[in-house]
């Protein structure tokens, strides 16, 4: 837990400077603080340990809220995935359904009036479930409770002040010996701005 939090206060700390350092040569720093309603899609890698060690490819739905001004913004995110994965001998069927939940900054950076790049960083605490059928025989296990840190970036195009469509990609960190097991979460999402 301490790792944790040392790492997203890095990863927030580094962010922020990077995101006022230029933010006066591109972005207004006066402009009104936004709210952004932005629901989700996508689809991430994840790692799984059962049966063997292997990654696996799935849908994840969800909703983002922003606010704050271009140059930082506070964000909250829910999403949850789900997935199953049939095998012809024991366990013949695993599935998955986890919810996450993020909470961090965001900054954006606009080369020109319509299009945006954007990074973000912070924390994501997940949990689930998993159901493992073997033999005919059902065991369903509770995940417990796990937090790690994310970085991730993404670009965008605006439509008019209140539209908004983005396509990000995040990495959460797992495992910093093996990054094969960090789970990378692909997201579009369609914002509409309320100012």
């Amino acid at each position: 837990m301490q790792k944790f939090i040392v790492h997203t206060i890095l990863v927030i700390a580094l962010t922020s400077i990077y995101s006022v350092s230029h933010a006066s040569a591109y972005l207004n720093l006066s402009s009104d603080p936004a709210l952004r309603v932005m629901p989700i899609a996508g689809y991430e890698t994840i790692f799984r340990d059962t049966p063997s060690p292997h990654t696996k490819t799935r849908v994840v739905y969800g909703l983002r809220v922003t606010y704050g001004i271009p140059a930082v913004s506070g964000e909250a995110e829910y999403t949850i995935g789900n997935d199953v994965e049939n095998y012809t001998i024991a366990p013949e069927r695993i599935r998955n359904e986890d919810e996450r939940l993020k909470i961090g900054i965001t900054s954006m950076y606009h080369p020109i009036s319509f299009a945006f790049v954007n990074l973000r960083a912070g924390g994501q605490a997940s949990r689930g479930t998993e159901e493992v059928t073997s033999g005919g025989v059902t065991t369903k296990t509770v995940k417990e409770l796990e937090v790690h840190p994310y970085a991730g970036a993404g670009l965008g195009v605006h439509f008019g002040s209140f539209l908004t469509l983005s396509a990000s990609s995040t990495m959460v960190f797992r495992d910093y010996k093996d990054m094969k097991k960090n789970d990378v979460q692909n997201m579009v999402a369609l914002s509409i701005g309320i100012n």
